[in-house]
């Protein structure tokens, strides 16, 4: 039987989890774990390694760490994102009696309670999404799915479908990175979900991202950057990059 996109991003997520705590793998141990064929695993670490997530040496793999200080700036930076600057805007794209998807992320709890006044119907993965939210004339749906681990995102062959069959008139997605190429998130499940958001909205497709995101494609592809029309961040772009990301009909707004 064929595997699903789903299963196969699964499994790819298991084997980054595997070699997270192993540190390095052979194709044959990795091949009887998954249960699969060495052609299979072997396709699987191919992609890892375009994603600079593994390194290959002969009859196998070991795993290239993060870097730390690159994480600790992360993290110090995630309360600075000054997130409530993209209501305004945000505001004025929403139009009555539409639907719309907001994509999980650090902030789209908040930003799915700053727009439930409006009378719109809201698609989203992220399960939090109905935790202490505010009365309002918004109809909130989860798509369903399973849980991504150390996340609030709900991803799968469920969530996928769900988004699928819909036709949204905005889309709100954070990205991980973003370039004059591509768009990406952090996770490979994730990445499947928001590509298919994208896909289903005849409307606005609006990224957002830390202004250290950008030039930088760090995860996996989300989609080519030409599929989105409007970036928002909190750092100016260069002459260049106003260029590149105009070239491919983005749009910049500056937090």
């Amino acid at each position: 039987m064929k595997a699903t996109q789903g299963s196969v991003f699964r499994r790819r997520e298991a084997l980054i989890t595997y070699l997270d705590r192993y540190d390095y793998g052979t194709v044959s141990e990795l091949a009887d774990r998954f249960q699969v064929s060495e052609v299979t695993i072997r396709r699987d670490l191919l992609f890892l390694e375009k994603k600079q997530l593994i390194e290959r040496y002969y009859g196998g793999v070991k795993r290239i760490k993060k870097s730390e200080k690159r994480e600790s700036q992360h993290l110090g930076s995630v309360e600075e994102f000054p997130w409530q600057r993209l209501l305004p805007p945000l505001h004025l794209l929403l139009q009555e009696k539409k639907l719309i998807f907001v994509g999980a992320g650090r902030w789209s709890k908040e930003l799915i309670q700053a727009v439930a006044d409006f009378d719109l119907t809201i698609v989203t993965n992220d399960h939090s999404a109905l935790i202490d939210l505010k009365p309002g004339r918004a109809i909130v749906c989860l798509c369903g799915g399973e849980v991504e681990s150390n996340s609030t995102a709900l991803v799968g062959d469920i969530a996928t479908l769900a988004f699928s069959k819909y036709t949204a008139d905005l889309c709100l997605i954070e990205a991980s990175g973003i370039d004059s190429h591509e768009i990406t998130t952090m996770t490979l499940s994730e990445s499947f979900v928001y590509r298919t958001m994208l896909q289903h909205t005849q409307g606005e497709k609006i990224i957002y991202t830390e202004g250290e995101n950008i030039g930088h494609v760090r995860g996996f592809m989300i989609d080519r950057t030409f599929m989105a029309n409007r970036l928002f961040s909190n750092r100016q772009l260069s002459e260049v990059e106003t260029a590149q990301f105009s070239s491919q009909g983005l749009q910049f707004s500056l937090l």
